[in-house]
């Protein structure tokens, strides 16, 4: 289910400037000059999160387009957030409500927006592909992403360049979307979106299928693509969705699903172990990067050696420092891949207890010692802070196998090179959990 190919990186060598910060002479002007960053946000964005944004991953692309729910700098830089909203009057296509909200924005300052402005979002997709397309007609590749989006730039350019931008490509991390009608025979069912998370990428040819207007024989063009979809934009929730579908209205495009190389979790949620899900295969984004790491995985990633290699999910782990831990309060670190012992096992006697009974236990590489209960994991990851449910009086205290996570590294070598995943909508991320009782852990 995937290629071996040789992807050799158009990185430099890291630089440093004399404050020992990390320069953008690494970048690769050719790539970027042929490939069109589109950054969404919103009025309402945290601050923080648009100090780590600038900082990080759009550090190095100058030529950026950001679009927005309002004219404004981005952060306190020279980036200008454009209203794409204002292309065509919004009244004629934001519910009633959403408008408010709209006309609200105008006048809130940047981070103090409507804590419901992220109902416009979805109104933001359609025109913001027809501007970027306006204002890059002969970019080959377009790449779309969020505040909370991590790309790794020399995987995406090294993904990238396997690919023809002549042809009809959409990739990103498959969710299910609309459902044809039943006597719609020859179309897949339900149309598959890329969830706009982790990012997504639009080729050439699917951009301009998409957003160009043909003009009838009275020389009148067809109509915006806001326009042309705006009762769906009103119906549906997301504006991914409604991307994917106007693509497979208009454009006859499908998704390239690349799961999970786009994944729709972020640094701490990727489980390695039994399923081998996540190890060979390269990271393109990830979705959901906390402030802290988006800065501090810049950092590790532009100072790292490129080479043949592209940066894989194996190298992740590094950056986690998994298998360098052995306990952390308040923290639970299990996942669905989750198990529990037979009640009146001596596992869920103490917190100690659970601990040695990981340590015996073949498939347990990591536990959760939670409510009197001693929680397994057949899978290694950082996991998340654990959330004390109100009216109950339980702290989470997490643990790792450090032993087990570093013969379980050891054994996996990738000999047979990075993992470029075939497109495909079946393989996709499992939106599913390990629950007991009240208590749930997802999987991404």
């Amino acid at each position: 289910d995937w290629w071996h190919r040789d992807t050799p990186t158009r990185f430099g060598a890291y630089d440093k400037n004399a404050q020992g910060e990390v320069g953008c002479g690494t970048f690769p002007e050719e790539l970027l000059e042929r490939t069109q960053v589109v950054l969404q946000v919103g009025t309402a964005d945290d601050p923080r999160r648009t100090k780590a944004q600038l900082a990080s991953v759009i550090k190095c692309v100058d030529n950026v387009i950001i679009v927005s729910d309002k004219n404004h700098t981005y952060g306190a830089s020279a980036h200008e957030a454009i209203d794409v909203l204002a292309f065509l009057p919004a009244k004629t296509y934001l519910k009633e409500s959403d408008y408010a909200i709209y006309e609200r924005q105008k006048t809130a300052p940047n981070g103090e927006g409507d804590p419901e402005a992220w109902k416009l979002d979805k109104y933001k997709f359609l025109p913001g592909i027809e501007y970027a397309v306006a204002q890059s007609p002969n970019a080959e590749w377009f790449v779309f992403l969020q505040p909370d989006t991590y790309f790794f730039w020399d995987n995406v350019f090294r993904l990238l360049e396997n690919y023809d931008y002549t042809l009809p490509y959409y990739f990103g991390s498959p969710s299910p979307g609309h459902v044809l009608p039943p006597d719609d025979a020859n179309a897949e069912n339900p149309i598959w979106y890329a969830f706009n998370g982790p990012g997504f990428i639009l080729s050439h040819a699917t951009a301009h299928r998409l957003v160009d207007r043909p003009t009838n024989a009275l020389g009148v063009r067809g109509p915006r693509l806001a326009v042309e979809y705006a009762d769906r934009i009103r119906e549906d929730c997301c504006g991914d969705s409604i991307l994917a579908w106007a693509l497979h209205d208009k454009a006859d495009v499908r998704l390239s699903g690349l799961w999970p190389m786009f994944n729709p979790r972020g640094i701490a949620d990727p489980p390695f172990g039994k399923r081998k899900r996540f190890w060979c295969e390269p990271v393109v984004g990830l979705h959901g990067v906390g402030l802290e790491d988006m800065e501090g995985l810049w950092r590790w990633e532009m100072e790292r050696e490129r080479g043949e290699r592209p940066l894989l999910y194996a190298d992740l782990i590094e950056f986690t420092q998994l298998g360098r831990f052995t306990r952390r309060l308040h923290w639970d670190a299990v996942g669905a891949e989750g198990f529990v012992l037979p009640e009146g096992h001596a596992a869920h006697a103490d917190l100690l207890a659970c601990e040695e009974a990981c340590r015996e236990e073949g498939e347990c590489y990591q536990w959760t010692w939670h409510g009197r209960h001693c929680y397994m994991s057949r899978e290694i990851r950082v996991g998340k802070e654990g959330k004390v449910f109100e009216g109950v009086d339980a702290a989470f205290t997490s643990g790792w196998d450090t032993d087990k996570i570093r013969r379980y590294r050891h054994s996996k070598r990738c000999e047979a090179g990075p993992h470029w995943v075939r497109p495909s909508v079946e393989r996709r991320g499992v939106r599913s959990g390990f629950r007991l009782g009240m208590h749930c852990w997802s999987l991404g």
